[in-house]
């Protein structure tokens, strides 16, 4: 199943970047590494959202082309499990039920609050950064973050 595939895959390349950034933590400090890391999706999430908008034949971007030009291929991408709860034009909702990040973390032993601020550092801020590009006054927000690996992430695109 090509999915189990990517989301293995993505899996144990996110315990790589984890055990790296415990290493570089340690070296320079938790919140330097932290801060770097956050710098690093940043870049990443404005170039693919650069990209998505130099693509588009589309000129205005709502949170629901946000969601099925940008994020959902992201999703889709990184093997996630999600569940669509709301979607119009000012707010898409998601369930995130299965995430290869929170599972790699949570088997280097990671406990939930530790993981909660690398996605919010991580994975959030690279998905805002994205969006942003394609419209300003779109945000990406964590309504709810998994307090177990069998629990799930409530997150949203909306506008203002």
């Amino acid at each position: 199943m090509a999915s189990e595939d990517v989301f293995n895959g993505v899996k144990t390349m996110s315990i790589l970047l984890n055990a790296y950034m415990s290493a570089v933590g340690q070296e320079i400090g938790k919140e330097r590494a932290l801060t770097l890391f956050t710098k690093t999706c940043e870049g990443m999430g404005t170039m693919r959202g650069m990209m998505t908008k130099k693509q588009s034949d589309s000129k205005q971007f709502d949170a629901k082309a946000a969601w099925s030009l940008l994020i959902k291929g992201l999703k889709d991408s990184s093997g996630f499990t999600v569940e669509v709860l709301e979607e119009s034009p000012q707010r898409v909702v998601v369930r995130n039920m299965r995430c290869p990040f929170y599972d790699a973390a949570a088997m280097l032993g990671m406990d939930a609050n530790a993981i909660e601020t690398i996605c919010r550092a991580g994975s959030i801020r690279m998905a805002d950064a994205a969006v942003k590009q394609l419209n300003p006054n779109l945000n990406v927000r964590v309504q709810k973050f998994r307090s177990a690996p069998d629990g799930f992430c409530v997150e949203e695109i909306v506008e203002g």
